[in-house]
């Protein structure tokens, strides 16, 4: 069956939108929502997965074999580490079956750039974080109308008029904001055609906080080749956003803006790109660490660079004068920082651990980081919610993805 209207909170929040394919993971995402009816019709023409041809008892031993083989750094035993797990395994059985191969994901080969410093056995010093940012005069000196919005989003008094106007002084980040707005991200069902009706519809510091992560998408469309794949990177970006946002709109912490949360998650390893594009030779000898030892990205990071990515994506978003709370996501999403969990860094960082046991895209890392359980249990939410999670993420993932790499990208 599939849901005839959107189903939303008590509150009005959206919970599923209308057209939505109902399976049994949706009880417990109703009941954690408080939802005590639903308005259903027929069955969906397209094909449920659990009508899927079962798979080999053979192939999926494989596949978990494989997925408890990415899964060696995730942490100790936990139900949301084992709700991943149980939604991973068949996904890679269906990769494997679809692609005839035993290995439908194997660790990436280590770039080819050389280290810096030559072949000497000892790395030259890096620069600091401070210096890095500095150094670049594209993360230093931004656009006008990117200082504008900021500006609107920390002045607690600024208008929905202000906001459209400041917004609508770039033609190409308003056309790309409007996609966003029609996409499924939000599931409208009519089209919203102008600024000031996105305003009204989504809020105004809403909307401006979605300008400032489409502003810094663009800023990262090129990056050194032989690291990674831009956009790999952007679709692991987009689906943390997304998995950001979806956990947002069900954890009993209930932060009030899933669109804040998109943005934290989907800027999260922005850290990471400008490592890759000011510093490519060490992020080259961080990612042959990491693939010869086996270890995570983040660590060899620590390694190479003296600090992480996350530290440098935190300086970078404090030096643009992007909200508080935003650059403290961005900072803190592999682990709480002096002030403990809050909900938006755990947020986030549940969401990184999602969408990389899932390999919806990846920005270098190989490897399942590790789940903290505080963060987790600060959600407030049953594991079987991450099922749910996965699921809206793997609708949405391509449509809004598109609206960042329209060349590269292409709704499924």
């Amino acid at each position: 069956m599939v849901l005839a209207e959107d189903v939303r909170r008590p509150d009005g929040a959206l919970v599923s939108p209308r057209g939505t394919v109902v399976t049994g993971r949706h009880a417990a995402l109703f009941a954690t929502h408080r939802v005590v009816t639903v308005p259903v019709e027929g069955p969906a023409d397209t094909e449920r997965e659990d009508a899927a041809p079962p798979l080999d008892p053979l192939v999926l031993e494989a596949a978990r074999d494989h997925v408890r083989s990415r899964f060696v750094h995730a942490g100790p035993r936990h139900p949301a580490l084992a709700e991943l797990v149980a939604v991973c395994v068949p996904r890679v059985a269906r990769d494997m079956v679809r692609e005839k191969t035993a290995f439908p994901d194997p660790p990436p080969p280590p770039p080819s750039l050389p280290r810096p410093g030559g072949t000497a056995p000892d790395l030259p010093a890096p620069p600091s974080i401070q210096d890095v940012i500095a150094s670049d005069p594209a993360l230093v000196s931004l656009p006008d109308v990117f200082a504008r919005i900021c500006e609107v989003l920390n002045n607690p008094v600024s208008t929905a008029q202000e906001a459209a106007r400041v917004i609508g002084m770039d033609q190409s980040l308003s056309a790309r904001l409007l996609r966003l707005v029609n996409s499924a991200f939000y599931g409208f069902p009519t089209k919203v055609d102008t600024l000031s009706r996105a305003v009204t519809i989504v809020g105004s510091r809403q909307l401006t906080t979605l300008a400032l992560g489409i502003s810094v998408v663009s800023m990262f469309r090129d990056l050194p080749p032989g690291l990674t794949d831009v956009k790999s990177v952007w679709k692991h970006s987009v689906a943390c956003g997304l998995a950001a946002s979806a956990l947002a709109g069900c954890a009993a912490c209930a932060p009030e803006s899933g669109e804040r949360l998109f943005v934290a998650g989907l800027l999260h390893d922005v850290g990471r790109l400008v490592m890759y594009r000011n510093l490519p030779e060490f992020s080259a000898e961080a990612l042959r660490m990491a693939r010869r030892d086996k270890a995570l990205v983040r660590t060899a990071e620590l390694r190479v660079f003296g600090f992480d990515h996350a530290a440098l994506g935190q300086a970078l978003l404090a030096e643009w004068r992007f909200p508080e709370s935003l650059a403290l996501a961005v900072g803190h999403h592999h682990g709480p920082g002096r002030q403990g969990w809050v909900p938006d860094t755990a947020i986030v960082h549940v969401a990184d651990v999602v969408v990389n046991a899932m390999r919806m895209g990846s920005s270098g890392e190989y490897y399942v980081p590790p789940l903290s359980p505080d963060a987790f249990a600060l959600l407030g939410v049953p594991a079987k919610t991450l099922g749910l999670v996965v699921d809206k993420v793997d609708r949405q993932v391509e449509a809004v993805l598109s609206v960042f790499l329209p060349d590269e990208a292409h709704p499924a």
